[in-house]
């Protein structure tokens, strides 16, 4: 877990500098880009095993479910560090950003304190049908919204806009882009391998 916690801080400081480096050069923004698509890969590739894990040792559905909670609320606190650490810190000045940390770091808690209160239950060994049933709502709604953002953000073309430096959103739509790929692999993967 330490190694865990030491390796989010390092990706976020990493996407800082490749941030406050744009000016050297477009590699830097592939650099950013890079990172957030394998920070994403590594909070799925990290959940499939977990979700694998808990059910073939037999684990309740509210500790399952308490663990797509508790990724869930890991991406979107990533994605506010993130947003957070490059705009309030002017390395990047881009004016909706602080709407949209807010909404990171509220969907994060969210999501966190459900996962408490599922983890909860399964350590009383109980499940709380209508928490599970929301938790599974939720989950669906996260998938369609994640794939609809993913589609939004390839077809407005804002995965290219680190191309033109006019455009200091650049960095906040690698997280939204790849934070989104992460949500709904993980939400998907949940939601297909959900017990019966």
């Amino acid at each position: 877990m330490i190694v865990s916690a030491f390796s989010l801080v390092a990706s976020v400081v990493l996407m800082i500098v490749f941030a406050s480096r744009r000016g050297d050069g477009v590699h830097m923004a592939y650099a950013h880009m890079g990172l957030a698509a394998l920070v994403a890969v590594s909070f799925a590739a990290s959940f499939f095993k977990a979700n694998t894990a808990l059910r073939t040792s037999g684990a309740s559905q509210s500790a399952i479910a308490a663990t797509t909670s508790r990724y869930v609320g890991y991406v979107w606190g990533w994605g506010a560090a993130c947003l957070l650490t490059v705009y309030a810190t002017g390395v990047l000045s881009w004016r909706e950003w602080l709407h949209f940390t807010v909404a990171a770091l509220v969907l994060s808690a969210a999501s966190l304190i459900f996962a408490t209160m599922l983890q909860r239950d399964a350590d009383a060994g109980r499940d709380d049908a209508a928490l599970l049933k929301l938790g599974n709502l939720l989950a669906k709604i996260m998938l369609v919204g994640m794939i609809a953002a993913i589609v939004g953000f390839l077809v407005d073309g804002k995965m290219v806009r680190f191309l033109n430096p006019r455009f200091t959103d650049w960095a906040a739509n690698n997280v939204f882009f790849f934070g989104a790929v992460s949500l709904a692999a993980i939400t998907g993967y949940a939601l297909k391998h959900k017990q019966h």
